[in-house]
């Protein structure tokens, strides 16, 4: 995924996996907030195909702040704004990723596949009384592997 080991310094680069809003009510001090993070097991996205190579250890996450906090003021309510330099970082296991994966597509995976490609997936599925496109692909498998046995 990232070439060589002697390649990694100018291959491995974050990246953005998505941009998350919250809206924090009123607090003091330290609050927690729970922001969704969208996850895809669309290998055509980028993240999904990173965590997805991934095998085990943790997937460093980078949290980048910004947005307004308006609080009460002396006569009404003051504005701030979150100074661009606040982040936060964590680790987080590969393991929950995986889990999180097979508890939402149990035993499955996604192909992203051309209109054209479908529609003939289609029709040899239904010329053949497969029930799914799962079926069909598994045919297909089997039939090229029989071929290549012949050969």
């Amino acid at each position: 995924m990232f070439g060589p080991r002697e390649r990694w310094t100018a291959t491995q680069h974050s990246f953005l996996w998505q941009h998350a809003t919250a809206m924090v009510p009123g607090f003091t001090g330290t609050t927690q907030v729970h922001l969704p993070l969208e996850c895809t097991y669309d290998f055509e996205v980028a993240v999904a195909k990173y965590l997805h190579a991934l095998r085990d250890g943790t997937i460093p996450l980078q949290f980048l702040f910004s947005g307004t906090v308006f609080s009460r003021g002396a006569s009404g309510f003051t504005v701030q704004q979150v100074p661009w330099d606040r982040e936060e970082r964590f680790d987080m296991p590969v393991s929950v990723w995986r889990d999180l994966i097979q508890q939402h597509f149990p035993n499955t995976g996604w192909v992203r596949l051309d209109r054209d490609t479908i529609d003939a997936l289609a029709v040899y599925r239904s010329s053949r009384g497969l029930l799914g496109f799962d079926e069909a692909i598994t045919s297909l498998l089997a039939e090229n592997t029989a071929t290549r046995e012949i050969s």
